[in-house]
């Protein structure tokens, strides 16, 4: 049991001291240094991956010379891509070697079937070739490679022109069966097999262009569920500042009553799908290239999963109503508190627009470095073969699968079931070290603007409770708090959040070990053991925000260094460690209840408007890929917002309580060390000035 020593000696009384002292210098200056290094250092990665990169290669699709569908300045006009040989896609190799087949952009996709038969055609009847001498007879033009030896009816999905077939059966061309250049049989069935392969590779594409798509149609939707997912936070935060105590039980009872009616939704969607048939209404083609994004909802397997989450969340809750009844009204007492000095100060209520908009900043520099990185590099071509390239007309040729070729030098002539074409970007060796750094810069830029709003709004709260009258509040007392943050503790800042993003940093390092060692291993031991260490680094990054988060209220109030106030504030918990767990957890814990109240209610009612549901608005909303797009960024988009109004009463409990924690160590309650903190504080912790009652 540690001594109470060891926690250094109680706060002493101290007749000079009324809150935030004015009289402090520059913290941890070295540290700022280093961040601002550091900023320099992602500056520069920022310019060499905007010089280098194109992220128009990762959305958009690639020809076989390397080009960009729809983007290059030749192909403007031709934002698809089709394969000439689809059948020579059907081959698990296709994921290491890319699909043995021309690949070229077109305006449109064919609208219907076409195949060779050995009379001369229409030069438009043909797809060809960029480039293609339009003069040459068709027998030239196919037999060179030129063009297409067949094509068939196709719909872009994902970029790609990919065949409209529903059935198994071979596909005709006037009234003869389709084949290939091998004479084989086109057949819906392999057709499936080539797109089913071509998933694998196009899959992310397909799901980020049709939410790209969702949330260019759906725009003013969003803005609208975010406008209204802001004042529905902000009515809930005035409320609690004059009906705390029924807001926060009525937090509990309804998100109790939200996770009951979420369990008995999810278990009758469930039953309702487990032997309902597929009625997608998806061709055979689209059913095996898509991803099926938008089908997790109607699948049997999601709502179960789904049910299972509820039904716990449900049953926690009525433990947690059943069994800490007392702590909970406890608990409201210290929120009620925060509700006042909230609205004594309501400027803190918006305040946290300003470190949002930093972080929100800080992460599209983020996403637009990570875009041009991964798009940063110089074509690099593969040959690639129909068979396997293994004939001694091959070998003596010098050609072999998978090597890397010139499209300018490569000679087929010797080997024609090879191919030169387009693979994928060469990337740097330096690449990979420039995302680690770009990550790491995310996160503490991050933590770093977190903190920063965490110690604004710790010293104006401060200042609130160190005033003997709440009525002489300075007017200002936010302003004063972003001031004195901003000259004086940018350096502690910086060194607190440090400290948090170099332990998710190793978090992020040990996920990847762990993701490789699945990959090689199915022993129970390693993953136990991996499983303990990133258990053991989620608990210490938990707990060192727990220590910079009152360490930045202690720096706030007394103007100390980061590791002078994390001792002192530790010290200072410690010594209480009772009132805390009772005064400072449960909140934290009831405050999280009236946010998912929020956010689920916001969630819900967006489920149900997007899904179809409530026909009244079905007909006037656009037509999307994938109705949960919108669902999942509203609801997102409001857990963000709520926490920006919920964050500001989470740090006003959390300063308050260590705030009367000093009170009750420096004061005793005498007319000459009176008590600061409100008449019911006084009342829960059994304490009262000993002199005429003062203000609330």
């Amino acid at each position: 049991m540690v001594d109470k020593k060891e926690l250094g000696q109680p706060l002493e009384f101290d007749p000079e001291f009324k809150g935030p002292v004015k009289s402090r210098s520059c913290t941890d200056i070295l540290c700022l240094l280093l961040f601002v290094a550091f900023l320099v250092g992602w500056g520069v990665v920022g310019y060499f991956a905007a010089t280098n990169g194109d992220p128009a290669r990762l959305l958009y699709p690639t020809d076989s010379r390397g080009r960009v569908c729809g983007k290059d300045p030749d192909l403007l006009d031709k934002p698809y891509l089709l394969f000439f040989d689809l059948t020579r896609c059907a081959s698990p190799k296709v994921i290491a070697t890319g699909c043995p087949t021309p690949q070229v952009c077109v305006s449109e996709c064919p609208q219907k079937n076409w195949g060779y038969t050995g009379v001369n055609v229409n030069f438009k009847d043909l797809i060809c070739k960029d480039g293609t001498d339009k003069n040459k007879d068709t027998f030239d033009l196919i037999k060179d490679g030129d063009c297409a030896y067949y094509y068939v009816e196709s719909k872009p999905l994902a970029g790609r022109c990919i065949p409209k077939v529903v059935t198994d059966a071979a596909l005709y061309f006037n009234g003869t069966i389709m084949v290939n250049e091998d004479d084989d049989e086109i057949t819906g069935e392999i057709l499936g097999e080539a797109s089913k392969y071509l998933a694998r590779f196009y899959k992310a594409t397909e799901i980020a262009e049709g939410v790209f798509q969702d949330i260019k149609t759906t725009w003013w939707v969003l803005l609208i569920g975010f406008a209204i997912a802001m004042v529905v936070s902000f009515i809930w935060i005035v409320l609690l500042r004059f009906i705390s105590t029924v807001m926060i039980w009525f937090s509990i009872i309804a998100f109790t009553g939200l996770s009951g009616f979420g369990s008995y939704y999810t278990l009758n969607k469930y039953l309702t799908l487990r032997n309902q048939e597929d009625k997608t209404g998806m061709s055979k083609m689209e059913i095996k290239f898509t991803t099926e994004f938008s089908r997790y909802a109607e699948l049997e397997t999601t709502w179960l999963i789904l049910f299972i989450i509820t039904v716990t969340v449900f049953v926690v809750c009525l433990i947690v109503l059943i069994f800490l009844r007392k702590r909970i009204n406890i608990a409201i007492a210290l929120i009620g508190q925060a509700s006042k000095a909230v609205g004594d100060i309501m400027s803190t209520l918006f305040f946290p627009i300003v470190p949002y908009i930093i972080q929100m900043i800080f992460l599209v520099y983020f996403c637009a470095i990570a875009l041009y990185l991964s798009s940063a590099g110089e074509p690099e071509y593969r040959v690639a073969c129909s068979e396997n390239c293994t004939s001694a007309a091959c070998v003596g040729a010098g050609i072999q699968e998978n090597n890397t070729c010139s499209m300018e030098e490569f000679d087929n002539t010797a080997c024609p079931e090879s191919v030169c074409q387009f693979f994928d970007y060469h990337v740097d060796p330096n690449i990979p070290r420039l995302h680690i750094y770009n990550l790491f810069g995310l996160f503490w830029a991050l933590f770093f603007a977190s903190a920063f709003g965490e110690m604004v709004l710790a010293g104006a709260f401060a200042s609130w409770y160190w005033s003997f009258n709440k009525s002489d509040v300075p007017t200002l007392a936010l302003t004063y708090s972003f001031g004195r943050t901003l000259r004086y503790h940018v350096g502690t800042l910086a060194f607190g959040s440090l400290i948090i993003a170099i332990v998710r940093m190793i978090r992020v390092v040990l996920e990847y070990i762990d993701r490789k060692v699945r990959e090689k291993t199915d022993s129970m031991i390693i993953k136990c053991i991996m499983c303990c260490f990133r258990c053991c680094l989620w608990c210490l990054e938990k707990f060192l925000k727990f220590i910079n988060r009152n360490a930045y209220v202690y720096c706030a109030i007394y103007g100390k260094n980061f590791c002078t106030s994390a001792k002192n504030s530790f010290f200072l918990l410690m010594r209480n460690i009772a009132r805390v767990v009772v005064l400072d957890q449960v909140t934290d814990f009831l405050l999280f209840i009236g946010k998912m109240v929020v956010v689920g209610s916001v969630g819900i009612a967006s489920f149900f408007i997007f899904s179809g549901d409530i026909k009244e608005v079905k007909s006037h909303l656009p037509e999307m890929n994938y109705y949960l797009t919108p669902v999942i960024i509203i609801t997102l988009g409001t857990f963000f917002i709520a926490s920006a109004f919920f964050s500001v009463y989470a740090m006003a409990v959390d300063t308050i309580c260590l705030c009367f924690l000093e009170d009750c160590e420096r004061n005793d309650g005498t007319p000459d060390k009176p008590y600061y903190m409100s008449k019911d504080l006084m009342k829960i912790l059994d304490k009262k000035n000993k002199f005429a009652n003062k203000e609330d």
